[in-house]
């Protein structure tokens, strides 16, 4: 390449060099010190999954990209987009372009490619929870584009060495295309069995996540039980006064999360149901039992959602935070739950019984033990949650024996 070619092509970069990433944050900023509670009892991989290994050429992994057999699950809190019941979840992209010059000019020199994990849905297709940005780095440079800020970008080659600069696939030499297109990645194939099937393959993805930026366990969460509960949480997540006591989305779903917590223990109230820990496996059981159909009273559920929200915020802006800075996770499903349970018994709340409320639980030093101290033990999260449910019936927390 000549001095001359070189500078051309340096001088068309621009801040839009690198591929469009989500401007939703990527993290939430909760207090959840006790959210990777470990499993006493863990699903054992023999007893629920199936597992293979095939080879995949790159060309056969674009084809399936496209032709939808193979899904990349998406994490976009405001994204738009719908594929078979994934609706709304893009991570978005998190490799720069030079990650992504530096990943192709990999194959085309020869290295073996990193493995890949799918998972195999009942429709045959299969969702990527692992090797995702591999497999749309591998396709965007295959179709000469990428996505940037504002439309897409020609994918040339820049942070290579100096053989490969300024190629892209269209001018690829025969034989560079050839081995671009046959480089072979090797495929875990894993199929979930019966019902703790889902289980299972969600506890393997919380302990492998080998990407460069690990999945969080509500996009574990929702791509592997996509279906009417999912949906439900992301509606009541659109909600603007739980916007505003939240604060803005982000990709890790902590927002979903918190909301899955209060509908999964509003049922530890309502229908004599008990919270096992840990957390994750609590919240996977929820999701897993509702999946095809809500429970009768999600209309009522949606109600007092709302109605509860629209009172925290109007009797304290600041209600999830305890005082802090940060969202107590604890504390946000304790308040939503106690609240909510109260309206189905026909308590009838306003602004002063919600402010009241409140200041009864953080001004109890047993109570705000409970949403500070190993929170995911059975104990403090039944004890949380009957404060609650006390306080916003009228009862204050220094009487609870």
């Amino acid at each position: 390449m000549t001095d001359a070619a070189s500078e051309d092509a340096d001088s068309i970069l621009t801040e839009t060099e690198d591929p469009e990433e989500s401007a939703v944050a990527e993290v939430s900023d909760v207090l959840d010190p006790d959210a990777d509670g470990v499993d006493a009892e863990p699903v054992r991989a023999e007893d629920s999954l199936r597992y293979f290994g095939a080879d995949f050429d790159v060309d056969g992994l674009v084809r399936r990209l496209e032709n939808g057999t193979f899904i990349i699950p998406t994490f976009e809190p405001l994204a738009e987009t719908e594929t078979e019941g994934y609706e709304g979840f893009q991570r978005g992209l998190v490799w720069k372009k030079k990650q992504m010059d530096r990943f192709v000019e990999s194959v085309l020199l020869g290295y073996p490619v990193p493995g890949i994990f799918l998972v195999e849905l009942p429709s045959r297709r299969y969702l990527v929870l692992d090797g995702q940005q591999r497999m749309t780095t591998l396709h965007s440079f295959r179709h000469g584009t990428y996505p940037v800020k504002g439309g897409v970008r020609k994918f040339s080659l820049r942070y290579v060495g100096d053989d490969y600069k300024n190629l892209t696939y269209a001018n690829l030499p025969p034989e560079l295309r050839l081995l671009f297109d046959n480089t072979f990645i090797q495929a875990t194939i894993v199929v979930p069995q019966g019902e703790a099937g889902k289980k299972a393959v969600y506890a393997l993805f919380e302990r492998i996540n080998s990407g460069g930026t690990n999945l969080r366990p509500q996009q574990i969460r929702v791509a592997l039980f996509a279906g009417k509960a999912v949906n439900f949480v992301r509606e009541l997540n659109s909600n603007a006064e739980w916007r505003e006591l939240f604060g803005p989305h982000t990709r890790d779903l902590k927002d979903h999360e918190l909301i899955l917590r209060a509908l999964a223990l509003l049922e530890t109230v309502q229908d004599d149901k008990s919270f096992k820990p840990p957390m994750a496996k609590f919240l996977n059981n929820y999701l897993s039992a509702y999946a095809a159909a809500l429970p009768a009273e999600s209309g009522q559920i949606a109600d007092s959602f709302a109605q509860v929200c629209r009172l925290l915020h109007e009797a304290n802006p600041g209600a999830l935070k305890l005082g802090g800075r940060q969202v107590n996770a604890a504390h946000t499903d304790a308040v939503l739950v106690g609240a909510m349970a109260a309206i189905s018994e026909g308590v009838e709340l306003d602004v002063a019984k919600v402010r009241a409320a409140l200041e009864s639980l953080t001004g109890s030093v047993k109570y705000r033990k409970a949403v500070s101290e190993s929170t995911s033990h059975a104990d403090q999260v039944r004890d949380r949650i009957r404060y609650s449910v006390a306080a916003f019936e009228g009862s204050p927390v220094a009487d609870e024996s």
